[in-house]
């Protein structure tokens, strides 16, 4: 029998079509639709082609049965039938392959055909709204618009209206050019005007101080106030607070007399010029400050002293009197603060700090540096410092033989820029002494203290510069030795402090004098104050005394020191210069 024609296994391709757009989504999905359709039924074709071949098999296997006579055709056909049918087989095999993977790749289209529908759904309904927002806004932009049209009439109007005013404005403001160009005409003599006031504050401030300096000096180079304290406490027993053996018989606060209500010893050899009659002496000074006496009553006689320090000038102000007599409340004021009790070494230091600020607006430029010390039998001991006993401190000069200065070794100095920064030391200091007193008995009524602040200051206008020295010092209690009973250690320092003091009188003397040698070295006092004792300084010595009755001996001795004293003239005073 003849063999079957075999059916070809390519499917037929689609029709020319025209490929659609990526756009026509529902176009693409029909072709798909069509293409999917048309490969079930080449499907059902080669299933029907499968069933049809399986009854020629079992046609040929009954034919084989029937000829099997003639095998070796049969055979022959068998073998081809079977190579037919792989290949059929094979054929199906592929084509369902081919099947299954279009309809992958057709359900991934479809899958990715319908989340970009999704996606074109959502940007309608987006774009949708707007569409709907710009429709609202197209709206209230046609209705800005009609209202701009009619502001534009109205601008329009108003421009015209801002020309003329424009025009105007530009020949006002060709007047006020003219104007604007007389006034900076004004300005400019004004300003030279002012630079040749500004000219003349210098010169006035310079002229000031010189004349400051000047009624200084013609005050005395060595100006002595007498100053009595008030009776306190138990001393007011038996009394209504009048101190009857003093008086104070000028107006001008200039006199003190002293009258021997008993029996007191005095020496008689000494100074009897200032009697006034067999139990009355009578001392003058530059200033007399009764027990009533304030000290802002008290600092308002000296703060002209302490401005000559700012002007360049050394400055010494020194307390002298017997211990209990009220140096160190003069000085330094009292143990508890007080505003009103302030002493000397405080408002000194305000005074300073106050006239700065105001000689900052005329160009001055000023730094400040302290140091405390007090020297208790002839040793030198630093209050600002830590109080190590170890270290040894020198007096030692520094400096040209015309610019000498005083130095003292391993001393404490602290560059200070504020009133406060200066009251701090000071209570510092006064506690370091305070601690002194109860380990070395009352020590501090027995040394000298030394509160020294060096003053340098430039004038960035005139280039004008001065360096001064400001000392205040609180000597220690003058008392006779016969007179004080001292024994052991008391005794030691009595004989120091009276040998210092000594000193200081002998140095005071040689310089009123003129003599060609000065005992300055004798005393540590009188070698660290040598500079603001010599005739290139200003000194001033408080003479403290006591009110009491049975210190009438004393008393007397302090007075006749401060009159001598009082009568010396050292010279006219240098001012120092950088």
């Amino acid at each position: 029998s003849k063999k079957p024609p075999v059916a070809s296994t390519v499917p037929k391709a689609a029709g020319n079509k025209a490929k659609r757009p990526a756009w026509d989504l529902k176009g693409r999905l029909q072709d798909m639709e069509e293409l999917l359709n048309r490969q079930s039924s080449k499907r059902d074709s080669l299933e029907s082609q499968l069933q049809d071949y399986n009854s020629r098999i079992a046609s040929l296997e009954s034919e084989k049965n029937q000829l099997y006579g003639d095998v070796q055709s049969k055979e022959q056909i068998v073998h081809g039938a079977s190579k037919q049918i792989e290949e059929y087989q094979k054929q199906i095999r592929e084509q369902e392959a081919n099947f299954e993977q279009t309809k992958r790749k057709l359900q991934t289209e479809l899958d990715s055909i319908t989340f970009l529908k999704e996606s074109i759904q959502r940007q309608k309904e987006s774009l949708e709204g707007e569409v709907s927002a710009k429709t609202v806004e197209v709206a209230g932009l046609k209705s800005t618009v009609a209202e701009l049209q009619t502001s534009q009439v109205v601008i329009a109007a108003q421009l015209d209206a801002t020309k003329i005013s424009l025009e105007q404005s530009v020949s006002a403001g060709r007047e006020k050019d003219k104007e604007i160009s007389e006034l900076k005409q004004m300005v400019a003599a004004m300003q030279d005007t002012i630079e040749k006031y500004k000219i003349k504050e210098q010169e006035h401030e310079t002229m000031r101080r010189k004349l400051h300096n000047t009624i200084q000096e013609l005050k005395g180079n060595i100006r002595v106030f007498c100053r009595v304290r008030p009776l306190l406490g138990e001393e007011l027993l038996g009394s209504d607070g009048t101190i009857n053996h003093m008086a104070f018989p000028d107006a001008d606060s200039k006199m003190l007399e002293l009258e021997k209500m008993s029996d007191a010893g005095l020496n008689e050899s000494c100074l009897t010029a200032n009697r006034k009659g067999n139990n009355k002496y009578e001392f003058a000074f530059d200033k007399v400050f009764n027990p009533d006496s304030t000290q802002g009553q008290v600092f308002e006689e000296i703060c002209q002293l302490v401005q000559s320090a700012l002007d360049g000038y050394n400055v010494c102000i020194f307390a002298y009197g017997q211990t209990g007599s009220g140096k160190t409340f003069t000085m330094e004021g009292p143990s508890q603060f007080s505003p009103e009790q302030t002493g000397m070494i405080p408002r000194a230091v305000v005074q300073i700090f106050e006239s700065t600020q105001d000689l900052i607006s005329k160009g001055w430029q000023y730094e400040f540096e302290a140091s405390f010390l007090e020297i208790y039998n002839e040793t030198i001991r630093d209050l600002l410092g830590n109080n190590s006993d170890d270290q040894k401190h020198d007096i030692k000069m520094t400096g040209s033989a015309d610019k000498k200065d005083v130095m003292v070794t391993n001393l404490t100095t602290v560059m200070v820029t504020s009133e406060d920064q200066v009251h701090e030391l000071l209570r510092k200091a006064s506690h370091n002494r305070a601690v002194a007193e109860t380990k070395c008995n009352e020590r501090s009524s027995r040394s000298h203290s030394v509160f020294r602040l060096k003053i340098s200051g430039v004038n960035k206008h005139t280039q004008e510069a001065c360096i001064g020295t400001l000392n205040l010092v609180d000597l220690a209690g003058s008392e006779r030795l016969k007179d004080s009973g001292s024994e052991g250690a008391r005794l030691k320092e009595t004989q120091a402090i009276n040998k210092s003091l000594s000193t200081l009188s002998k140095v005071i003397m040689a310089i009123a004098n003129k003599d060609g040698y000065i005992p300055y070295r004798e005393s540590k006092l009188t070698y660290l104050l040598q500079n603001s004792l010599g005739g290139n300084s200003k000194t001033l010595m408080f003479v403290n005394v006591s009110p009491k009755e049975e210190c009438f001996q004393e008393t007397l001795n302090s007075l006749r020191f401060a009159t001598k004293v009082n009568q010396c003239n050292i010279g006219t005073a240098q001012k120092k210069a950088k």
